[in-house]
């Protein structure tokens, strides 16, 4: 929901959202919106060929969308489709596995080089395999941009510089990881239990 906020999918009732210092609610729609760019667990996929779904409405480069989907770790699974960029991908791309459509999220957010990104549950639901390609893809997205990362699974924050913790509806701790770990909050509580279930 607070990540909704940003880009005014939902308007705020009440407070200030900022910006670079200017309030949402002065910023152009459209150029508010240009500034963002989500990958989330929910990946929508069009019937269309797989470069305009990468390019998703922006102009048409084949060659950059080449080097987002080779940055995405698409690039082999890209080489051995018989149409390659030009392949027809389909209406939610049954044949993509839940990892290759999460990077193919990742190649639209590399080509639509947004500075502030948001990665929501991005690796949920994948197996080990599939979320170590999609974990290297997203931490070469990250780089130079600002991220907003939302995870129930604790291992995919540690290396964020702030950690929020939300409780229903509230916010109870703020921190780094070594800062809550050591902490006796809701945040170290958490982590003790995931890594006892992982162990």
């Amino acid at each position: 929901t607070l990540v909704n906020l940003l880009p005014r999918f939902v308007d705020i009732s009440s407070g200030h959202i900022y910006v670079d210092e200017v309030n949402i609610r002065d910023w152009n729609l459209a150029s508010l919106r240009s500034q963002f760019a989500m990958v989330s667990q929910q990946v929508v996929v069009l019937n269309d060929t797989l470069a305009n779904n990468v390019a998703l409405g922006l102009p048409l480069d084949l060659a950059r969308v080449q080097h987002c989907l080779q940055d995405a770790n698409l690039g082999a699974y890209v080489a051995g489709l018989g149409e390659g960029l030009h392949t027809t991908v389909g209406h939610n791309a049954s044949q993509l596995s839940g990892g290759q459509r999460q990077r193919l999220a990742i190649a639209r957010a590399f080509y639509k080089d947004a500075p502030i990104l948001i990665l929501d549950e991005a690796t949920s639901a994948l197996d080990n395999e599939s979320e170590r390609a999609v974990h290297e893809a997203m931490v070469r997205l990250q780089k130079g941009r600002t991220t907003l990362l939302i995870a129930h699974r604790l291992s995919t924050i540690i290396d964020a510089d702030i950690i929020i913790v939300l409780s229903k509806g509230r916010v109870v701790e703020v921190g780094n990881h070594n800062d809550l770990i050591n902490g006796a909050g809701l945040y170290a509580h958490l982590w003790h239990i995931q890594n006892e279930r992982a162990s």
